[in-house]
């Protein structure tokens, strides 16, 4: 590949964890075009990094220009050294931190994906966004709901460019996962799979989780996700215990094998209070599985209540149980519903397309 040709683009983000940003990146990087465009990545905090070596087998160029510290000071100076090493041509960033901090210290113009909801991030990220958000060059949100929540900010107008996911198929992923959790062929398993911070309605799972064991007795729910702050993970899992549903209801925590649970699903399940558009379900759907979700944020533009998933209020534990119970008493119902579901990752929401878009943005901006 001609080096000296080819436009230099610096991708960057917060942190290379797992999370659903993040996968866009290390999954979308089999689909860059890098007989156009240099790829690059900068991220900032050092600890998460599980993702880092997806990149570099692909042969990506991978840099934290963070301390020990995360976000200190010397991240700013870290960074534009950095886009200036690189002879930086564009920055992709993602999410808030990630784009407040490119608009900063580019030279070169920046395409900045918002992907959750703008209410949901903290006042004073919320602050800094809109303060800066004039600077960006071209803006993508990841669903008609995250676009509308980010309208009234300043700079150019934001095009909606969804999520995207491959469609994956791994019965010895799916058998493995079912082994673990001691599962036979006819025991019922609900998934979830989302990081344990504020807003994701790991509450509420329990909550339902009791609701639902009621009406099927053999049910096993497990929610697979890291804790973003210290003992939450701890807090859920005694939760469980108080309530005696501990060996119905696992809380996995971080597990890098999470898409293997989804696979070996009979429903998935999200019970957010608000989300962009989760990655998640999109991998489930692409998997062929039903999804329950709660109607929030950018979730209803994908799942379509009773043909390829159910939808229910958020905040209701009684709803959340009842349409997964629904779901999982109708076999011919639950298959009907995840062709429907693979049917439309294929049309709409593929990972190829996605970055076919953001491309075709990086090279209206660089011409």
């Amino acid at each position: 590949m001609p080096t000296d040709r080819r436009p230099v683009v610096a991708v960057v983000i917060k942190g290379l964890g797992i999370g659903g940003a993040e996968k866009l990146i290390s999954e979308g990087a089999r689909h860059w075009d890098r007989t156009a465009f240099d790829y690059r990545v900068a991220y900032v905090l050092p600890w998460k990094d599980q993702l880092v070596g997806d990149l570099e087998a692909r042969d990506v160029p991978v840099v934290c220009v963070g301390g020990s510290r995360g976000f200190f000071p010397v991240v700013v100076v870290n960074l534009r050294r950095l886009l200036r090493e690189w002879n930086t041509n564009l920055v992709h960033a993602h999410l808030p931190s990630a784009g407040i901090l490119a608009r900063m210290v580019s030279p070169v113009p920046v395409v900045y994906t918002e992907h959750n909801m703008a209410f949901s991030y903290r006042a004073s990220t919320r602050l800094l966004n809109r303060l800066t958000y004039a600077r960006n060059a071209a803006i993508t949100a990841v669903s008609e709901a995250v676009a509308e929540s980010v309208s009234d900010y300043p700079g150019p107008g934001v095009e909606t460019v969804p999520n995207g996911v491959a469609l994956v198929d791994d019965p010895v992923a799916a058998s493995r996962a079912r082994d673990e959790l001691d599962l036979s062929l006819d025991d019922e398993l609900v998934v979830h799979v989302g990081n344990i911070r504020p807003g994701k309605g790991h509450d509420m799972l329990i909550d339902a989780t009791t609701e639902l064991l009621r009406l099927r007795a053999n049910v096993t729910v497990v929610s697979v996700g890291g804790e973003k702050y210290s003992g939450d993970l701890e807090r859920l899992r005694q939760k469980t215990r108080d309530a005696g549903i501990q060996n119905r209801l696992r809380f996995l925590g971080r597990r890098s094998d999470a898409l293997s649970f989804i696979l070996a699903a009979d429903v998935y399940i999200n019970p957010a209070e608000f989300e962009g558009l989760p990655v998640t379900i999109l991998e489930a759907m692409a998997a062929g599985r039903p999804v329950v979700a709660t109607a929030v944020g950018g979730v209803p533009s994908v799942v379509q209540d009773r043909r390829n998933g159910r939808l229910v209020p958020a905040g209701s534990p009684q709803a959340l149980a009842n349409a997964i119970a629904e779901v999982l008493s109708s076999p011919e119902q639950a298959q009907r519903m995840g062709r429907a579901a693979a049917e439309t990752v294929v049309e709409e929401y593929g990972l190829e397309p996605m970055i076919r878009r953001f491309e075709d943005i990086y090279r209206r901006l660089l011409s």
